[in-house]
């Protein structure tokens, strides 16, 4: 059995989610191009060897605990080997980045470049404060016209929540579901139609695959056999990429900054903290305050205070001059 099979089943046992294997397989092939060994020989002083390359090589604090965590799940539970006590560069203190927050006539301009589905994901992201995963694998029955809310299940943490559906987009989602509930009618006529459904549902529910419900809202392109997948983050992010520099826009703007924007806007708007909280699924509030005033740095400078020690026309000859 391969390593990445073994993986898979070890993640099973230990019931991590898609995103962590990811992960930890993209760790653990680098570790393999660094060490091109099989992995029935890896010893802990291979793992060192690795740890300080990274160090080395600048990788970042969270990277490099990454790594080491995806080696570490590795040893315990696929190759049942001790690790044995590693001489690991210190770890330096994870830095706070600063959150890029786009303003709202920024995001107007990045939407008005994006068109179809591509432009009412972005607007469920900067609207509901979703994640593009989540916005990926929205199903039709999570949207609720009556309860004007989006249901998100297996979002980050695998945790569930409601959030808003903004008012805004109930005529644009409303033409999209009679869209997506014709292109579902034709996979049907052509022996298709069929969706992948969490856990044993499909078991369950013998004609679950084949409802428009279960459908994901936003559908690839293309299918594979008898069935319909949904959009990828990847196709999200390209078209932003291109409605970024379209606009002219040079902050670094993609589609989870939507979400940081969400955040900031929803708390200028009067929303109090914890509503906002909840709404992005947040677990501590303290992660949720980053964002308050995320696109304004506080404070008034001196050159703009009351006391001037010049003129103002003095201070604007002396800058063009040294400019």
């Amino acid at each position: 059995m391969s390593l990445y099979l073994k993986l898979k089943q070890a993640a099973a046992e230990q019931d991590l989610l898609r995103n962590t294997v990811a992960a930890y397989w993209f760790w653990l092939r680098k570790f393999y191009a660094f060490h091109p060994q099989p992995a029935s020989t890896w010893t802990g002083a291979d793992v060192t060897r690795f740890l300080h390359y990274l160090h080395v090589e600048n990788y970042s604090a969270s990277a490099r605990k990454q790594a080491l965590n995806a080696l570490a799940f590795c040893f315990k539970h696929i190759l049942r080997a001790d690790l044995g006590k590693l001489d690991l560069p210190p770890l330096p203190k994870e830095r706070h980045t600063l959150r890029i927050i786009p303003s709202r006539e920024e995001i107007g301009r990045i939407f008005a470049g994006l068109r179809g589905q591509a432009k009412l994901m972005a607007a469920l992201m900067y609207g509901s404060g979703l994640r593009v995963s989540e916005v990926c694998h929205l199903r039709v029955q999570d949207i609720d016209f009556a309860a004007m809310t989006v249901r998100v299940h297996g979002g980050k943490g695998d945790k569930c929540r409601l959030t808003l559906l903004p008012v805004l987009l109930v005529p644009a989602l409303t033409r999209h579901i009679a869209w997506r509930k014709s292109v579902h009618e034709l996979d049907l006529a052509n022996g298709c139609g069929l969706v992948e459904l969490p856990g044993r549902l499909a078991v369950k529910y013998k004609s679950a695959p084949r409802e428009l419900r279960w459908q994901f809202l936003f559908p690839s392109t293309l299918q594979r056999g008898q069935y319909r997948w949904h959009a990828t983050d990847e196709s999200v992010g390209k078209q932003m990429r291109a409605a970024v520099k379209a606009a002219g826009i040079t902050k670094r703007v993609t589609p989870h900054t939507l979400r940081h924007a969400f955040v900031t806007h929803a708390l200028q708007n009067g929303n109090d903290i914890a509503t906002v909280k909840d709404l992005v699924g947040h677990e501590d509030v303290n992660t949720t305050m980053i964002y308050a005033h995320g696109d304004a740095a506080r404070g008034v400078s001196p050159l703009d205070g009351v006391v001037r020690p010049a003129p103002l026309s003095a201070f604007n000859y002396q800058l063009s001059a040294a400019s």
